[in-house]
């Protein structure tokens, strides 16, 4: 009497190549995926730092303002100088803050402040910044 196999040829080869392959490939497949995500959260992570650095120099500035009995021309001077590196060293939202000109838009109402304009001017630029950097910032998902 013959045997009959109970699977063709090609499909026992098939399944003693994929026993040894198959593992090596769901663990390159998982290295490609997790490295990805990682990237993500990197960048995510790192454009969050960012706004924050922008946001902080700001707030700086504006508590200097607003406190009207202590307006220092050094203090000023520092509080632009910190947002000056926070947008100069900015390397993930660059482009956001080329877009959107809303640091540049502060520290125009401010000139303005500064050559006698309305502190209503100033401080109506200034949210208006912080609003928009807010809302870019909360778009970033972790």
């Amino acid at each position: 009497m013959s045997e009959v196999p109970l699977m063709p040829l090609w499909v026992t080869i098939f399944l003693t190549l994929w026993a040894a392959v198959g593992p090596l490939v769901g663990i390159l497949i998982g290295h490609y995926l997790v490295r990805s995500w990682q990237r993500r959260q990197w960048l995510a992570y790192n454009q969050k730092e960012e706004y924050r650095k922008v946001l902080a120099g700001l707030n700086r500035l504006n508590m200097v303002l607003v406190d009207q009995s202590y307006r220092d021309a050094q203090e000023i001077k520092k509080a632009t100088e910190e947002i000056t590196i926070a947008l100069n060293t900015s390397l993930f939202i660059t482009d956001f803050l080329e877009k959107s000109k809303v640091a540049g838009d502060v520290l125009d109402a401010l000139r303005m402040l500064d050559q006698g304009g309305s502190f209503d001017d100033y401080r109506k630029e200034y949210w208006k910044a912080i609003s928009v950097i807010l809302a870019s910032a909360k778009k970033i998902t972790l």
